[in-house]
């Protein structure tokens, strides 16, 4: 009936579960912020992936405007504008071919630059191209128009970075993935109207930086693997509630059948207590509490007739016959009283061979012809013994009650009666004197 250890052992493991719930939370929350303290993944242009550059100017159409690489090598080109209209203009292309390995572009958030400027004008121009292979291999290269971005020249004086992850949402095609650009045209020009003077610009770093594992993808992982790991919280501590829920019903199955092995015990041994063990009759015990129930205040009513049974000689047959016999012979005519009693009647052995039996509302006349059945059929039963049918008879005393008399004063007239029954040579029936 002790389960403690069990329940010990459940109360741990659950809570381990939930150690185990904080702790997995705990690391989530680790992981998501620490996106942030993974390495960048970075892409240095210059000068390794630089395939062709090139200025371009208005003069080539005809305009005042002249340009040219001071050291192409250094990517340092100058523009003297001695005179300027709307439709002035100079700057520098570069064209960038990496690897294969990094041509998603899309990975990259952030382009930095390393620019040097001297001139008249207050902003420049980057612009972003893409350039894709045409698909009539007679028509013209196709260029398409990217992502421009204008600087300040108070910028310039040190390394200044620009967002590029907007590539990816104008055309996700464009710069990412299998059908993406194999070219990147970076463009460098001073944004108009162009400045009479001179103008001098050198493009020394072009770096792009981004995650190796996006922040998205990243955070998706984590709570793929966040969910997984409480799938299984889930699920243990689902089994650990179903266990605890068995051992709880198993315990009151327990619970229940010891009670009702302690109320059958119970119900036993209020039996005993009020009940002779050989006969089941009512013992004087358990005769004062019938008594005390069908008459609270100890008196009775008018027609409660009492018989007071003796068997006659029953000392000869324990003698001759022992006890056992005489025993079976207490229980045969335990038997046949019990024939004889109604549901509020109440049967007692008095004591020894003798019992008595109350009968409530019960005449006198009444009582005497209960009295003759009960003794014809004691004096009829056939008793076994030691291969031998046995007989016996016996004497009963008869009376019946004056109103609120008590019990004692009832008794003493039946047992006289008795008495005299004993002296009419037994096996008879004699009433009491009512008066």
């Amino acid at each position: 009936m002790n389960d403690q250890p069990s329940h010990r052992t459940d109360k741990t493991y659950s809570f381990g579960l939930y150690r185990f719930l904080i702790v997995s939370t705990l690391s989530a929350i680790a992981a998501l912020l620490g996106h942030q303290l993974l390495p960048e993944k970075t892409l240095q242009l210059l000068p390794y992936y630089i395939h062709d550059s090139y200025v371009f100017y208005d003069g080539q159409a005809g305009g005042a405007t002249r340009a040219n690489w001071q050291s192409q090598q250094d990517l340092s080109f100058f523009c003297d504008a001695p005179s300027v209209s709307n439709n002035s203009y100079c700057g520098a292309s570069l064209k960038v071919k990496p690897p294969e390995a990094a041509k998603d572009y899309a990975d990259y958030r952030t382009a930095t630059f390393s620019l040097r400027y001297s001139g008249p004008n207050e902003r420049l121009r980057v612009k972003l191209h893409a350039y894709v292979p045409p698909q009539n291999p007679e028509s013209a290269n196709e260029i398409l128009t990217g992502l421009d971005y204008i600087v300040a020249k108070q910028t310039l004086d040190e390394q200044f970075t620009i967002p590029v992850n907007a590539w990816h949402v104008s055309d996700p095609d464009l710069y990412s993935g299998e059908h993406g650009a194999v070219q990147l045209d970076v463009v460098f020009d001073i944004v108009p109207p162009l400045q009479t003077g001179q103008h001098a610009l050198q493009v020394s770093q072009i770096t792009l930086r981004g995650d190796w594992l996006p922040v998205t993808y990243w955070y998706g992982v984590v709570g793929v693997v966040w969910l997984m790991f409480n799938i299984v919280f889930l699920g243990k501590l689902l089994k650990v509630q179903q266990a605890r829920i068995m051992n709880d019903a198993n315990r009151l199955s327990q619970l229940t059948h010891f009670s009702s092995h302690l109320k059958e015990e119970s119900e036993h041994y209020k039996t005993l207590s009020s009940h002779d063990p050989l006969t089941g009759a009512l013992n004087r015990s358990g005769f004062a509490q019938e008594f005390r129930h069908l008459f609270p205040d100890n008196r009775l009513k008018m027609n409660s007739a009492l018989l007071v049974i003796d068997l006659d000689h029953f000392k000869q047959v324990n003698d001759t016959h022992g006890h056992d016999v005489g025993d079976k012979v207490l229980q045969c005519c335990a038997e046949t009283l019990f024939k004889n009693v109604r549901l509020n009647d109440r049967l007692v052995r008095w004591g020894g061979e003798e019992f008595i039996l109350l009968c409530v509302d019960t005449s006198l006349q009444q009582a005497q012809l209960i009295a003759e059945k009960i003794r014809a059929m004691i004096e009829e039963m056939k008793i076994d013994a030691e291969q031998q049918s046995l007989s016996v008879t016996a004497s009963i005393g008869v009376a019946v009650s004056h109103h609120l008399e008590d019990f004692d004063g009832l008794f003493q007239r039946a047992d006289k009666a008795l008495y005299s029954a004993k002296e009419l040579g037994r096996n008879c029936v004699v009433l009491a004197d009512n008066t």
